[in-house]
């Protein structure tokens, strides 16, 4: 609210309350969103790394089954013959790669995928390569690991002039290295005929090799396992980071809300003083009005008397608004203490009487004897039940009843201030205890409202609900503290 273009105090008070309480929030959600762009960028970073090392392991395993494959095929290309004799040493050659640890098989294909040997240990392997190689291409990873393979050619194997074909293709050596007879002479024999070799005929081959990819996979389960462990630590410290963001958010939150409450009753001390002081300079003018009406009232006859007690009558309704106020404003501490709740009823009783006679009511309680004596505030209990009689009286008809009920409930204590009136409408409970709202006539609307501040000073719980058979019911609820349990050598 602005007058003369200036905020007032307790307009400012709330902008810098909703102002820096309004800040623990934004640095919060400020931290939350950073932390879940960094471990975000983290986990993002630590999958491409993972996948980068993938492919180099990958890269490395392809590379060495073609440094196998082209071994194989240098070996059988550096043959001048290929005679059956070669075709043995190229099925012990292949033996001995088969058994290495690495490799799960190899073998040599034709170019229309018939096989014409295969060495591997696994039995899978010979039948997927027994189907031809129409199922792989040059590399291929497949669960049963990765399969590699090349194509070379081979020119057919030129006859060397003789019977019975070449003798190195055979290799048995040079003619020099011939055995002599017992005679000391050289024997010259043709030698066996050799039986060709399917690389005899030359022509396009393929040589396949599969490698096992157990090593392979082994290693890129610990690198996802580490790279795992790297961006779950990563968000744990981030969590721990934000969860101490949040302590401190919260933590800051409390002060500053201690530091708007430290204001606020600053404020209400200043306001509470303020209307203190306005109520003396207005009571005195006040009772100098009633004192000169009264006055009037008795000295003067017919219109100038009625006029004055007219005057004294609002002098009174004035006076009593004006108390009422200051004990709405004016700060509570409570000071609890043994009350007797039969005479503090007994005694509201003889200062109600007149308004009880007037409106034709009678009124009584009923108090249990475990709860006659209350440890509680004796002028804030006195008021809080002078207010709801005052409201009880006002709204029952002639011949009906007030009543109180002060009883246990548990580890509390219960009091019920009952009427038979006409109630609540459903519309106006939320706004009963709401300060100048009133149903009455010549109602002030602070009697509940004071009502309902004393008992949130106290720590008491206050609420209406509709009486049973019609009329009204206020429930004041407090925690019970028992005599015996407070002195327990009392005898």
């Amino acid at each position: 609210m602005r007058v003369n273009n200036e905020v007032l105090p307790h307009s400012t008070v709330s902008m810098w309350a909703q102002r820096e309480l309004r800040r623990p929030k934004t640095l919060w959600f400020t931290w939350a969103v950073t932390s879940a762009f960094v471990v975000g960028g983290l986990g993002f970073w630590q999958w491409a790394e993972y996948n980068r090392e993938k492919a180099i392991w990958a890269r490395n395993l392809e590379f060495q089954g073609g440094a196998i494959l082209s071994a194989i095929i240098g070996g059988i290309k550096g043959h001048r013959r290929m005679g059956q004799f070669f075709w043995e040493q190229v099925d012990g050659m292949l033996t001995e790669i088969a058994a290495l640890p690495h490799v799960k098989g190899v073998g040599i294909l034709s170019e229309e995928g018939n096989v014409l040997i295969v060495k591997s240990q696994a039995r899978e392997v010979v039948d997927a390569l027994g189907h031809g190689s129409n199922l792989l291409r040059d590399s291929q990873w497949r669960d049963d690991g990765l399969w590699l393979k090349q194509h070379f050619t081979l020119t057919p194997e030129t006859p060397v002039p003789g019977a019975g074909g070449s003798r190195r293709g055979d290799s048995r050596g040079p003619w020099w290295r011939e055995p002599y007879s017992p005679l000391g002479k050289k024997e010259f024999h043709l030698p066996a005929p050799s039986l060709p070799s399917p690389f005899s005929a030359g022509g396009n081959f393929q040589a396949l090799l599969v490698l096992s990819r157990t090593d392979f996979d082994s290693q890129c389960r610990r690198a996802a396992v580490l790279r795992a462990l790297i961006v779950g630590l990563s968000s744990l410290l981030a969590l721990a980071c934000l969860m101490a963001t949040g302590a401190y958010v919260q933590r800051q939150k409390l002060a500053r809300s201690q530091d708007l409450l430290t204001l606020e009753v600053r404020h209400q001390e200043a306001l509470a003083a303020a209307a203190a002081g306005l109520a003396h300079e207005t009571r005195n003018p006040l009772n100098m009005i009633r004192m000169r009406a009264q006055t009037l009232i008795e000295l003067a006859e017919g219109e100038v008397a009625a006029a004055a007690a007219a005057i004294v009558e609002e002098c009174d309704r004035l006076a009593t608004r004006i108390n009422q106020f200051l004990s709405f404003a004016s700060p509570l501490t409570p000071e609890a203490d043994w009350v007797d709740c039969e005479e503090l009823l007994q005694e509201l009783h003889g200062v109600l009487q007149p308004d009880l006679q007037e409106a034709g009511v009678c009124l009584r309680w009923e108090i249990a004897p475990q709860v006659r004596r209350l440890r509680v505030d004796r002028e804030l209990f006195r008021q809080v039940l002078f207010n709801l009689l005052t409201n009880a009286v006002a709204f029952s008809p002639p011949n009906e009843s007030v009543e109180v009920r002060i009883v246990p409930g548990g580890k509390k204590w219960k009091m019920e201030v009952l009427d038979k009136g006409p109630g609540v409408p459903e519309e106006n409970r939320a706004r009963l205890f709401t300060p100048y709202f009133s149903t009455r006539p010549h109602g002030t609307g602070l009697g509940l409202a004071i009502v309902a501040r004393i008992c949130t000073v106290c720590g008491w719980e206050v609420s209406y609900c509709p009486r049973p058979g019609g009329g009204a019911c206020f429930r004041i609820v407090g925690p019970h503290e028992s005599l015996t349990a407070h002195n327990p050598h009392r005898g």
